[in-house]
């Protein structure tokens, strides 16, 4: 117990300063342990680290992110916070079993889903300049206009997918916005753009939308 207190206060420490170069050493350091669990730390000391990494993912840069992402996401233990922390930096395999690990999630909670104008949406989609959109998707959708750039830029369409169909929005109104953005996501393919919202299951939709939400509520 007392060697992985120690652990613990090292690793916070690191996490005090603002290098970057000490924050990816911090990310990597508590990525491996948790990856390869010392058998005599107590399970108990896991949740600390595992908060600590949730905490510094968004202040290191995408390469590492991705590189985390990939060795974490295949393993059953990660938490679901976490792997919703990597969404956008996993790969495509892991964003779907991402989704649907929300969507098996049983904690006897259901997510809260704010109506949004669908029509609101979609003009505004059609009215604003490229970067102005972005704004107020977020804001309607009640999320980080960090958050609404990744999904509105992912080419795959799947981020948007789990946007709209989280946000209870029809598929017409997702179908639209997917067109509409397509320029700005690069999509090379519009028909496989377009058939991703059929394949999102509603409730890990609703609570991947909640966990954007609520991070834009901290």
């Amino acid at each position: 117990m007392t060697e992985a207190k120690q652990r613990l206060t090292h690793l916070i420490e690191l996490a005090t300063t603002n290098a970057p170069e000490n924050r990816r050493m911090l990310a990597v350091e508590l990525c491996d342990l948790l990856l390869d669990w010392p058998a005599h730390y107590p399970a108990p000391m896991r949740e600390p680290f595992e908060a600590l990494l949730e905490k510094i993912v968004r202040m290191i840069d995408a390469d590492t992110r991705r590189a985390l992402a990939e060795k974490l996401g295949a393993r059953e233990e990660t938490p679901l916070p976490l792997l919703n922390e990597f969404y956008f930096d996993a790969p495509a395999e892991t964003q779907d079993a991402i989704v649907l690990r929300n969507a098996l999630l049983e904690d006897g909670t259901q997510p809260q889903i704010p109506g949004a104008d669908e029509k609101a949406i979609v003009s505004a989609a059609r009215n604003t300049a490229n970067g102005e959109f972005t704004a107020s998707f977020a804001r309607m959708l009640g999320i980080e206009p960090a958050t609404a750039e990744r999904i509105l830029h992912d080419h795959s369409g799947r981020a948007l997918a789990i946007a709209c169909k989280g946000a209870h929005l029809t598929r017409a109104t997702f179908s639209a916005l997917a067109l509409i953005t397509e320029t700005a996501s690069g999509a090379a393919d519009t028909r496989e753009r377009l058939s991703s919202f059929d394949s999102v299951p509603l409730t890990g939709a609703e609570r991947l939308l909640e966990f954007w939400r609520m991070h834009r509520a901290a």
